[in-house]
């Protein structure tokens, strides 16, 4: 028998009555309220970052600032520790020889610039089966804007085949990561861009409505996006069967042109599970994870010292099946497209020397090195 499931699937309200390791945190948030936020996991892939931050009240929303200077570590079940070391502000990373193991229990463990120690439950690292087949479907209306009523843009839909195994509950997360070939590498807003030192920075224009010039890049370069939505399941109704058309991704419509997406299909524990459900359900009054929840979630963290020191977020071991998929946009016709800037480029006009072009500078959402598997 087969099941078809074209979103996440709807959980039992009895389920409700499970939450008692993850609980929501009443915070005012017009107040200058600091909380600790921890999200990462150690899976059976190479490398598995986690991140640490400081999450800062500002006019009423959340500002993500990466705490720097951590003592990390990861404890296993059959007594290895394993030691992370801080890879960017904020982010912390074992070494690129370590991954986890199906049946092995993790615990997170670490001490604050400030002294203050603390730790996760432990968490088992349970199996996820491969994924079967990855396919797309266009939907010409695909993007709405915040009224449901206009169309905004097409998409891309992408879905994933999986078999449920037998005899074990299961519950799955799915992330993405997608790359987008990008031409422009900075914006001025108002002014002029200009090299000082090999430097370059925007110089502003005096005038009284200055224009924003867009300026291309000087070399190959593409831009990465991630998920910001909450994508799970629990097998209770698919145990042992096959599930079909689990939508993973909507990709925009930008250009004709392909994108590349990497799929993670993540086998979670039900504790995990019961995090991102709430985390979901408040998503869906919200918006997306970039927009202010009603209150921040506490996790599986705590203060060894203090336990009412409230930790937001959640730290898991989970197996991971990793697949590159390539997105054809170029089969399909009548799409609305989106602007990968939001909106139509601006190029300072051609005189002489003018424009310079801009580096492609490394970062999280940024990066100048051919994505593998990339036509």
């Amino acid at each position: 028998m087969k099941i078809r499931l074209s979103s996440t699937l709807l959980i039992l309200l009895q389920f409700l009555c499970l939450y008692a390791c993850v609980e929501p945190y009443d915070v005012t948030y017009n107040l200058n309220a600091d909380l600790l936020t921890v999200e990462g996991f150690v899976t059976d892939q190479p490398g598995s970052p986690i991140n640490i931050s400081i999450s800062r009240s500002l006019d009423k929303n959340y500002y993500a600032v990466p705490l720097k200077g951590c003592k990390v570590e990861v404890k296993a079940g059959d007594g290895n520790v394993i030691i992370y070391q801080e890879v960017t502000d904020g982010v912390y990373a074992p070494p690129s020889s370590f991954s986890g193991k199906e049946g092995q229990t993790y615990q997170l463990h670490f001490q604050t610039p400030d002294g203050k120690v603390y730790e996760s439950s432990k968490e088992p690292l349970s199996t996820v089966p491969a994924i079967k087949k990855i396919y797309q479907q266009f939907d010409k209306n695909g993007i709405l804007d915040k009224t449901g009523k206009r169309v905004i843009g097409s998409t891309v839909d992408v879905y994933v085949d999986f078999d449920d195994p037998k005899d074990i509950k299961n519950y799955y997360l799915w992330r993405w990561k997608r790359y987008e070939a990008q031409n422009i590498c900075i914006t001025c807003e108002g002014g002029l861009l200009n090299f000082y030192g090999g430097i370059g920075r925007c110089d502003k224009i005096n005038a009284r409505n200055p224009p924003t010039y867009d300026y291309q890049c000087n070399q190959s370069c593409w831009d990465v996006f991630y998920n910001d939505d909450v994508n799970i399941l629990a097998d209770d109704f698919t145990n042992g069967k096959s599930v079909e058309a689990q939508l993973i991704a909507k990709v925009p419509f930008h250009t004709y042109t392909g994108s590349l997406l990497e799929i993670e299909q993540v086998g979670i524990s039900r504790d995990a599970y019961l995090y991102y459900k709430l985390l979901r359900d408040q998503n869906q009054t919200t918006g997306t994870l970039t927009d202010t929840p009603p209150a921040p979630i506490i996790g599986n963290i705590q203060n060894v010292n203090d336990p009412n020191d409230k930790v937001v977020g959640y730290f898991g071991a989970a197996s991971s099946k990793i697949v590159n998929y390539w997105v054809d946009r170029s089969i399909y016709n009548g799409a609305i497209l989106v602007p990968i800037l939001g909106r139509e480029a601006n190029l300072e006009p051609s005189t002489g020397l003018r424009p310079p072009s801009y580096p492609c500078v490394m970062s999280k959402f940024r990066t100048p090195i051919r994505p593998q598997n990339w036509r």
